[in-house]
């Protein structure tokens, strides 16, 4: 499996490009993560549902969004939160370029992921929209801020976003018992996948299956900034993190 995959914008098509970074066939049975970027003018499918939920991340840029009947513009560092069956759809009128990234949880078939559907009232569709608030980082070295998770109605997959300080990092080697995602919006974030070692960069979607041994730190002289995702969302008392002792220099035979 890669565990490091970067977005090559240079090969993205004009127009509205959706790019699966990583799903079923690459051996993610639980989700879909996508980039997609919406050029100038240009507008992705019109207004349909999903047999799942959906989040879309702004990174840059300004997207329109309607959620039922309602229309929202949505800037960057903001949050859209789009439960299984609400109808929507998404446009760029600006004159900038706007990227997001989405998620779709579960990973229904490819081509049963969408239904055309009509306009109709959502409920408190406003609250779908989730702001990232600079004074909920609180200055911590890992300082990290929930957009959604089973407190915020989303019980199949938890977004938050991490701002880590400089020699700052997550638990030392551990687990978890669930899909982990992040994806680098700013600096570099260092990973280590069992004994390989990895440097993700801004646009680099690093994925960590459920069971693999992990960590995590910014190495890097300035801050980094990335969010993460869990899949599904762990169970009430489940544990997050199960620590795992790596031993580098013993060894158990030889070749």
């Amino acid at each position: 499996m890669q565990h490091v995959i970067p977005v090559d914008f240079a090969k993205f098509p004009n127009g509205f490009h959706s790019e699966i970074l990583a799903g079923p066939r690459t051996g993610v049975d639980g989700c879909y993560l996508i980039c997609s970027r919406v050029e100038p003018g240009a507008s992705g499918p019109k207004l349909h549902t999903h047999p799942a939920d959906q989040f879309y991340y702004i990174l840059s840029g300004t997207t329109h969004v309607q959620l039922g009947s309602d229309e929202f513009e949505v800037g960057p560092d903001n949050l859209v939160f789009i439960p299984e069956g609400t109808p929507h759809c998404n446009w760029n009128p600006g004159k900038e370029p706007e990227v997001h990234l989405e998620i779709i949880v579960p990973a229904p078939p490819w081509d049963s992921i969408a239904t055309p559907a009509s306009p109709r009232r959502v409920p408190e569709a406003a609250g779908l929209i989730r702001p990232l608030k600079r004074e909920n980082f609180r200055g911590d070295r890992f300082a990290t801020q929930f957009l959604a998770n089973r407190d915020t109605g989303s019980a199949r997959a938890a977004l938050h976003v991490a701002e880590v300080q400089p020699n700052a990092g997550g638990p030392s080697f551990h687990i978890h018992p669930f899909d982990q995602f992040y994806f680098v919006i700013d600096g570099s974030l260092n990973v280590e996948v069992g004994l390989k070692k990895y440097t993700a960069g801004p646009n680099n979607l690093v994925v960590l299956p459920a069971g693999v041994v992990h960590q995590n730190y910014n190495g890097g002289a300035g801050v980094e900034k990335h969010i993460t995702v869990l899949v599904p969302h762990p169970e009430p008392g489940q544990p997050l993190d199960v620590p795992v002792e790596v031993q580098r220099e013993r060894a158990f035979g030889r070749l």
